[in-house]
């Protein structure tokens, strides 16, 4: 027999073993975890089960300092991008004369609470319209943000949300829809405390943002994640606790080739099939091919990472960079595109100056860090719930829906956003909240049925 005929069989062995792995889907056992723990250095002491209201009052002194500092700092020019140079100038202008009282006024605006979990005193939002009519069918509705994001990236979200019709929404087959929106502040993350023990990550955090809910006597509730961290936090708390939650819906999930066997044929077989993809094609899947896949930096966080922190805690340019950068990379294809041309400044500068005044950066840097190169078994939690995803043109990753089936196992929809990157909640809040409200009229509807 010739050489061209073993050679053919390889292949063809090779390409049923690839398709027998394509046509099915990883399975695994739910994620056991330990159901308490305590994420302070001192001895554990019951946790205070009160819901105290809270507002942010930052003292004028420190307003004053971040100002002082930031005018004193020097910003470097790119010395090969004067567009670049010019809107940092500007931003910088902004930092300066921003108004933070009157913003500080507004965020409380939005009712928030406090309550102490596992050891940590967790800030959260709870917002629900008061003008209902007894036919109004009221859901409760847990949003879940990422990094470096905040509950500030839903300010334009939660009025639609929580009163739909003023907006000009009309959801709700036999009853109209409207939510008690939640949205927390991630432990060590803004106005939430920093654990002081060593090991604080995903896990952790979905377990307490599930006691939270508990704590506000709220079950059969949707769950809403978003901004990277966030939609992996959101898909283990389903994982977790999926006789209390109603549905997920997810904003950009990203299942990577080595979440299983299974998976990583799916994308060895979309590599072969497009190695004739054209090139500056409008619509691209980010990391089918698995060579750009495995040439990717995953989350890293520097060897010197105190160094790092004190840039952060003492520099507010370092601060305003790295926020900066971070949302660039996540917002846009385009080199040539700033900020500035995607959210307004105020939008940018509140959220630097929430992360400078809370300090946040280094303690979920080290979160994110503990939760996407250590324990990163919390990343292989399937949700068996319906779920739903939608997916934005400018966020720099993709998954198609065989790819996603693999860990949300019982997908029902995934919708296409005409705008945004990862922080679209900013950029088109309405389209977001309908695909929300329109999952969960489905979810709703086919419950009754």
């Amino acid at each position: 027999m010739s050489s061209w005929f073993f050679l053919s069989v390889i292949i063809i062995s090779i390409f049923s073993i690839l398709l027998s792995f394509y046509v099915h889907k990883p399975d695994f056992p739910p994620l056991e975890i330990e159901p308490d723990d305590y994420w302070k250095l001192e001895d554990p002491e019951k946790d205070d089960d009160t819901i105290y209201s809270y507002s942010i009052d930052v003292e004028d002194s420190r307003v004053s300092k971040f100002k002082k500092q930031l005018k004193s700092e020097k910003l470097l020019p790119t010395l090969y991008d004067e567009k670049y140079d010019n809107y940092m100038k500007e931003l910088k202008q902004v930092l300066l004369g921003f108004d933070w009282k009157q913003h500080q006024h507004f965020l409380n605006t939005f009712k928030q609470y406090r309550t102490e979990i596992e050891g940590l005193k967790i800030h959260f939002l709870r917002v629900s319209t008061p003008f209902k009519d007894k036919k109004t069918r009221v859901v409760p509705l847990l949003i879940i943000h990422g990094f470096p994001g905040s509950f500030w990236d839903f300010f334009k979200i939660i009025p639609i949300l929580t009163n739909p019709s003023r907006h000009g929404f009309d959801f709700g087959v036999d009853e109209p829809i409207q939510f008690d929106v939640i949205v927390p502040s991630l432990p060590g993350f803004l106005f939430s405390d920093k654990p002081t023990k060593q090991g604080f990550d995903g896990i952790a955090t979905a377990r307490i943002l599930g006691k939270l809910m508990h704590r506000l006597d709220l079950n059969d509730y949707f769950v809403h994640g978003t901004e990277g961290y966030g939609g992996d936090v959101a898909t283990l708390l389903a994982s977790l606790f999926p006789t209390r939650i109603a549905g997920l819906h997810v904003s950009n999930p990203f299942v990577g080739p080595t979440f299983s066997t299974f998976t990583f044929a799916k994308y060895a077989w979309k590599a072969m099939k497009q190695d004739d993809k054209k090139e500056g094609a409008e619509e691209v899947e980010l990391y089918t091919d698995m060579a750009d896949y495995f040439k990717q930096d995953k989350f890293t966080y520097p060897t010197n990472a105190k160094a790092f922190d004190a840039a952060f805690v003492n520099s507010p340019t370092g601060t305003a960079q790295y926020i900066e950068s971070r949302w660039k990379q996540l917002s846009t294809f385009s080199a040539n595109t700033n900020l500035n041309e995607i959210f307004t400044l105020d939008e940018i500068a509140t959220e630097i100056y929430l992360y400078w005044f809370t300090e946040t950066l280094p303690t979920a840097l080290t979160i994110l860090d503990n939760s996407y190169n250590y324990e990163t078994v919390w990343l292989s939690s399937q949700a068996r719930i319906p779920t739903a995803v939608s997916y934005t043109k400018q966020t720099p990753w993709r998954c198609s829906k065989d790819i996603l089936e693999d860990r949300y196992l019982n997908l029902t929809r995934v919708t296409d956003l005409p705008k945004g990157g990862l922080f679209h909640h900013l950029q088109d809040g309405h389209k977001i909240a309908e695909d929300i409200f329109a999952f969960v009229e489905l979810q709703l509807l086919q419950k009754q049925n």
